[in-house]
């Protein structure tokens, strides 16, 4: 049973996307699984063999189960299928808390958020929450199970995020399993982790904080005043 259950469509996604609040939910004793929905083929860097060897080093240093679908990298699609298979994995793990890119981005092909298939696994796993429930959704295997909280990550850059997760304490961590996935070190000129340290010290800078992430949540929250009184 996972405490997280965080779905990529890539094998850097979750590390790139939220992988500081992944260090840090690890760290205070959850128990993670990524779900890796393709082992990036499609990619201009790096081969299916190596991705899939970076992606479990990445896990390894993390601290998280992972396992990884048969999806075809770039041929994500959001069917019936699709959210069977991924109802089966929130089944399988039955996670408190879920995570999934952004299921929509009007962003340009020039913004790596913005890929077809991470917004395809968001709109998948969103349809797969509510399946993962149902008793009676004939061939769906496994017991049904309503995890408490779907989230988003990679949220678009067009939208303000619903929270910000302070990582600061993290950052150093981070940056060691991310560059776990070495091949894509190369990506953006080989100034990847110059842009997303850039883009959490952004969001941090949004609350008064060193290094954030963003997440977005649909579901209604309810109002704390002890957390808001910091009791």
């Amino acid at each position: 049973m996972a405490d997280v259950l965080v779905f990529g469509a890539h094998p850097d996604d979750a590390e790139f996307g939220m992988g500081a609040s992944l260090v840090k939910f690890a760290r205070s004793g959850a128990a993670v699984v990524l779900c890796v929905l393709t082992r990036g083929e499609a990619g201009t860097f790096g081969t299916p063999v190596q991705r899939e060897r970076e992606m479990r080093a990445a896990a390894a240093k993390l601290g998280a189960a992972i396992e990884v679908l048969d999806f075809e990298d770039c041929r994500v699609a959001d069917t019936v299928e699709s959210r069977m298979k991924l109802a089966e994995v929130i089944r399988r793990h039955r996670p408190r808390l879920v995570f999934a890119p952004y299921h929509t981005n009007p962003a340009s092909h020039h913004d790596g958020m913005a890929h077809p298939d991470h917004t395809a696994t968001g709109a998948i796993v969103r349809a797969a929450a509510r399946f993962a429930k149902f008793r009676g959704l004939a061939g769906l295997a496994g017991e049904p199970w309503d995890a408490a909280h779907l989230f988003y990550y990679m949220v678009p850059r067009t939208m303000r995020p619903t929270f910000y997760h302070d990582v600061t304490t993290h950052m150093d961590e981070w940056e060691t399993i991310a560059r776990c996935h070495e091949s894509q070190m190369q990506l953006r000129g080989g100034t990847i982790m110059e842009r997303l340290r850039a883009h959490r010290q952004g969001y941090g800078a949004a609350v008064g904080v060193a290094y954030a992430e963003g997440f977005w949540i649909e579901d209604p929250l309810p109002f704390d005043l002890d957390w808001f009184l910091g009791r």
